[in-house]
């Protein structure tokens, strides 16, 4: 009963053949701009999963963080953008590929641990959004940083309310702007 009981638990842990293969244990991620992840796959896997960055060390990531949802299995790579509060940094984390946003616990592959390294000059914190009319606003603050807006016409003005610097780049002008940026600004509050 026992040795049948093992090859059901046997099978059923093999029906699942996906295995990431990049980050590894050597070959980790940045804190600067998307990072890339892949794997393979055989046939019989789920065509779509959700990536989770995770760390047993709840001080470096509080808790699982969606990278991307309903990722298509069969791409065998994929490109994954920060977190909302950037990129941590430090060790231990691995890469849970899951069945979906709602079911974390149906892993079918899990990458080694590995580092997310800081590149010198770039912060963990970056946030970039596209408005309408295709005006890029990204926010890098150096630390929790408050930016609002004053819009005149089709000029927005940028007005600090906090003695914190931000390093702020806008692509663009329009009226729209001004709410993005004090949307940003509550965020980084």
């Amino acid at each position: 009963m026992r040795s049948s009981a093992f090859l059901v638990l046997s099978f059923i842990a093999s029906a699942w053949a996906y295995s990431v293969t990049f980050p590894t244990q050597t070959q980790g991620w940045t804190n600067s701009g998307a990072q890339t992840l892949s794997w393979t796959r055989v046939d019989t896997d789920p065509l779509n999963f959700t990536a989770l960055l995770t760390n047993q060390d709840t001080s470096i990531l509080a808790t699982s963080e969606i990278l991307a949802a309903l990722v298509n299995g069969t791409s065998g790579t994929t490109l994954l953008n920060a977190p909302s509060a950037g990129w941590p940094v430090g060790s231990g984390f691995q890469v849970n590929l899951v069945k979906d946003t709602n079911n974390f616990n149906t892993i079918y592959a899990q990458s080694n641990q590995f580092n997310i390294t800081a590149v010198p000059g770039s912060s963990s914190t970056s946030t970039g959004v596209t408005t309408q009319g295709g005006n890029t606003i990204t926010v890098t603050p150096a630390a929790a940083a408050t930016v609002s807006a004053t819009t005149t016409g089709s000029t927005t003005a940028l007005n600090p309310t906090s003695s914190k610097s931000a390093a702020l780049t806008i692509v663009g002008t329009n009226p729209v702007l001004a709410g993005v940026i004090a949307l940003l600004g509550v965020l980084f509050a």
